[in-house]
């Protein structure tokens, strides 16, 4: 008698198609989405847009940055830390540690030097690190959805070359090696940019080489490195020139940029949630796994709420705004290490993925 295998059900069967076809398709959710909300390829509209409508323009888009994209960006992360389950399981108590810990050097600072000064410092370090491993990781992202895409030995050096690239923009976009600012040089910089601008390159060029053919999978990993390459290539390049007003637009749109990819990989995310079935062991599915429904609608009274009331806190405390969302900053780029990364997997793991 032959064996009977039990047929999958409706359901299951229509849930997997979209989602084997968004696999095979390397975009996140589609093409448009992902090249409107992830490679952020308008930013060279944001900086028309400022360079042409001046100073007023500039302090708009500003206000629009600071208090709706930047600060949503950053309050969410506290959202997936403080309800989804999944990100932080068997690890409540490492959590709240470092947050207590974060606060409490944040106060001693404050109040022992009297002012925010070497909080903002501290700030500029860590976020340019954080900058530099969220790009990083959204690229593996799409790089891990080619089906032609192996994990090389090299790619420890790549990691390296990525995000130094990132790092060293990031330093002269503050004034390192400018003749004039905190941080004075000397000509030595101007060979030593046009070396740092042979990574993009090399980056852009090797995935040009490695698309077999003009597949989807390849467009999305190439679109997105592209534009953010781009990006910066032209940070370092007005840094080069000394050009103050160039950097700060171009600053502007990499706020924008980072942010609004931030928020589009927390909605993947928990899309994904909803689409995976609840561990056996779990008592019950991630909180995120019910918010999945009405996720936009959620995110839009979010960032709605939090850009409004921050506003409200600086007009009126204007030092207090600034330290408390410097304290959120730092428990954003902390438990971003933390909540982002894959768990190791084992020989069995590996054994289950081939078979």
């Amino acid at each position: 008698m032959s064996a009977q295998v039990s047929p999958m059900p409706v359901r299951s069967r229509v849930a997997a198609v979209p989602a084997a076809r968004d696999q095979a398709s390397g975009f996140l959710f589609s093409p448009l989405i992902d090249l409107l909300f992830i490679a952020n390829i308008f930013w060279p509209l944001i900086l028309f847009v400022d360079g042409f409508g001046g100073a007023t323009m500039h302090q708009s888009l500003t206000f629009w940055q600071i208090y709706f994209i930047t600060t949503p960006h950053r309050w969410i992360t506290l959202v997936l830390v403080g309800l989804d389950k999944k990100k932080t399981a068997d690890r409540r108590g490492l959590f709240i540690g470092l947050a207590l810990a974060i606060v409490a050097g944040c106060l001693c600072l404050r109040f022992g030097t009297g002012t925010l000064l070497c909080l903002g410092v501290i700030d500029y370090v860590w976020n340019a690190w954080h900058f530099s491993s969220q790009h990083h990781g959204i690229y593996r992202i799409y790089q891990r959805r080619q089906p032609e895409h192996r994990d090389s030995g090299a790619s420890s050096v790549e990691k390296a070359l990525f995000r130094g690239f990132v790092l060293y923009v990031i330093a002269r976009v503050a004034g390192w090696g400018w003749t004039e600012g905190p941080f004075p040089g000397s000509d030595a910089f101007a060979p030593l940019d046009l070396i740092v601008a042979g990574i993009p390159l090399y980056f852009v060029l090797r995935q040009l080489f490695q698309m077999r053919s003009l597949a989807a999978s390849g467009i999305a990993s190439f679109a997105y490195l592209a534009s953010m390459m781009g990006l910066f290539t032209a940070m370092l390049y007005a840094s080069h020139l000394q050009d103050s007003q160039l950097v700060l637009r171009l600053a502007l749109a990499s706020a924008i940029f980072h942010s609004l990819e931030y928020l589009a990989i927390v909605t993947w995310s928990v899309q994904q949630s909803r689409g995976k079935p609840p561990n056996p062991g779990d008592a019950q599915p991630g909180v995120f796994a019910y918010l999945a429904g009405m996720w936009m609608l959620f995110l839009v009274a979010f960032v709605m709420l939090i850009g409004a009331g921050n506003y409200l806190l600086s007009r009126g405390y204007f030092e207090v705004w600034l330290l408390v969302n410097m304290i959120v900053a730092f428990w954003h780029y902390c438990f971003d290490g933390l909540i982002w990364k894959s768990p190791k997997r084992t020989r069995a793991d590996l054994a289950v993925e081939s078979a």
